[in-house]
């Protein structure tokens, strides 16, 4: 029997174990090797630039930023940049292992959806408008509302539970399939709930991908017993050549069948379980449906197939960095972790992804921290970018925030998004045109009209102290800190001045007493509009960089 396996080689598996004593939320997981993490003294050894860019990976890979107002002391202007947190790694993975209290999170829930006296949601009072429709099996609220809670929730291990059940529920491995006849929207909200709670709960992969295989969800997607086994050996295992153990594998599940569509898409019996031991994957007999989920979550495969799945959303796939993206699978698979979350913050925590792995960011990773830099305000927002935002990007085909049209869909595709950006020419297109147009050419999206701050005034709808403060120099070096984490080059401020100056748009400038180029007054808005305009139109832009 011939089993073609993934990238991973069961060789690589060394059991060790976690420490049980520890609080939830931090398990105490340290991968080595060349997964070994970035420790603080390696980021404080960092210039104050580079410690942004980093910070700035971090949190964009979960869908968050930070301003840098809030990154950095501006007291001194754009001159001599001090980090305001210089042990930002250590206490941004502290704050992601602890838990919200529950009153913590109903405070925030009711500011995502408003909350009326009866404890319902009050969308007259809500931040975030979701989808109405009254008919469940087509309301996509529940790909909706994680998104506003990623954004929402502070940096905290709730918020962290749903990042990782977002990006779970895209992968190959939980897709809801929604884009299948046999599935809807609520194999969506069941599947993303499920993990929530797992996740919450510290469950390990093991138990999770244990319980998974048995669930209605899993079921509406591989739809036959033969094919239910089949996919279980490709998703779980990574071995995809598997025919003769499908197929003993189906016989062993034959009491388990889904009804048609008339018949709503349900899991039923026959009543006639197969009672004949089957030999699977070269080594273990099974008669039920249920052995074969115990063989699946119990398998030496397991693990190395879970971390390749999901490093391969952090790392481009190249034919040239195969050896590579083994020795960082490899080093995680070997430092055992148990919880998908050790296998997330060994990736992106690690000294090689901070440092040097450079690789194209996702539709998400780029708008949603770009929320944060930019200190959106949702109701202060013209456009597509308003309180309606997650429904745009998930819901309204003809908007052009929509993820559909980027080849980015969340939760739909059977096989769930691919690892790689997609760069072809109409999803990259699209992108960028939803990145530039309504992002970043918006005004009203960095300049709120009434008592909220923005990203250059105040709630009193001034310019912040700091930036008043600037040179027109360090206010072009502000601005491209924010949204590239570096400083504008003397040929890229030489160019932009003379737009600012001589552009279809205006004269921005003016000088002061002193003879020195100034912006005129009310002009900071246009000014980054000018400037945020040749952002978009850089490739690194769309990428998160190497800081080696």
């Amino acid at each position: 029997m011939k089993l073609k396996l993934s990238l991973v080689s069961i060789a690589s598996l060394i059991l060790s174990s976690c420490d049980p004593g520890l609080p939830s939320g931090d398990s105490g997981f340290q991968a080595g090797g060349a997964a070994t993490a970035l420790s603080q003294s390696e980021y404080s050894s960092l210039s104050a630039e580079q410690q942004y860019m980093v910070a700035n990976k971090l949190l964009g890979t979960i869908y968050r930023g930070v301003a840098v107002e809030d990154f950095f002391d501006l007291s001194s202007g754009m001159q001599e940049l001090r980090p305001a947190d210089p042990a930002f790694i250590s206490n941004t993975r502290s704050r992601l292992s602890r838990d919200l209290s529950i009153s913590q999170l109903q405070a925030y829930d009711a500011i995502i959806d408003g909350i009326d006296a009866d404890g319902n949601p009050d969308p007259d009072n809500a931040k975030y408008i979701f989808d109405s429709d009254s008919n469940a099996r087509n309301n996509q609220r529940a790909k909706q509302l994680p998104m506003a809670r990623i954004k929402e929730y502070p940096i905290s291990r709730d918020m962290f539970v749903h990042w990782m059940a977002y990006v779970l529920t895209n992968t190959i491995m939980f897709s809801p399939a929604e884009e299948m006849e046999s599935t809807d929207y609520t194999d969506v909200q069941n599947m993303y709930r499920f993990l929530v709670l797992k996740l919450k709960e510290g469950a390990t992969i093991r138990e999770i991908i244990r319980t998974n295989l048995s669930s209605l969800a899993r079921w509406r997607v591989s739809r036959s017993a033969e094919n239910h086994a089949l996919e279980a050996y490709e998703l779980y295992l990574g071995l995809f050549e598997t025919e003769e153990d499908s197929y003993r594998g189906g016989i062993a599940c034959k009491d388990i069948y889904l009804t048609n569509e008339d018949d709503g898409y349900l899991l039923r019996r026959t009543d006639f379980p197969n009672t004949v031991p089957q030999l699977i994957l070269g080594s273990h007999y099974v008669t039920s449906c249920e052995d074969l989920y115990d063989v699946v979550a119990g398998h030496p495969l397991l693990i190395p197939r879970v971390v390749e799945v999901i490093f391969n959303y952090f790392v481009e796939l190249r034919g040239d960095n195969v050896s590579y993206r083994r020795s960082m699978i490899n080093a995680i698979v070997n430092s055992d972790p148990q919880t998908f979350e050790d296998v997330f913050t060994a990736i992106f925590f690690s000294r090689e992804y901070l440092l040097n792995i450079e690789r194209p960011r996702s539709v998400e990773e780029n708008m949603m921290s770009l929320l944060d830099v930019l200190k959106w305000q949702p109701g202060e927002n013209a456009g597509e970018v308003d309180e309606q935002i997650f429904r745009r990007m998930t819901e309204f085909s003809n908007e052009q925030l929509y993820l559909n049209g980027m080849g980015w869909a969340s939760m739909k595709y059977k096989i769930g998004r691919i690892p790689d950006v997609p760069m072809d020419g109409l999803s990259y297109a699209n992108y960028h045109k939803a990145m530039r147009e309504e992002f970043m050419m918006n005004t009203s999206f960095y300049n709120p009209s009434t008592n909220n701050e923005g990203f250059i005034y105040d709630g009193n709808g001034d310019l912040k102290p700091f930036i008043a403060n600037m040179s027109l120099a360090e206010y072009i070096d502000f601005m491209f800190m924010g949204v590239l984490q570096r400083k504008a080059s003397e040929s890229e401020k030489t160019d932009l001045i003379d737009v600012y100056a001589t552009g279809v748009t205006g004269n921005h400038l003016t000088t002061d007493g002193n003879g020195d180029t100034v912006i005129r007054s009310g002009r900071h808005d246009e000014v980054a509009q000018i400037t945020f305009d040749y952002v978009t139109r850089l490739p690194e832009f769309y990428y998160f960089r190497a800081v080696n």
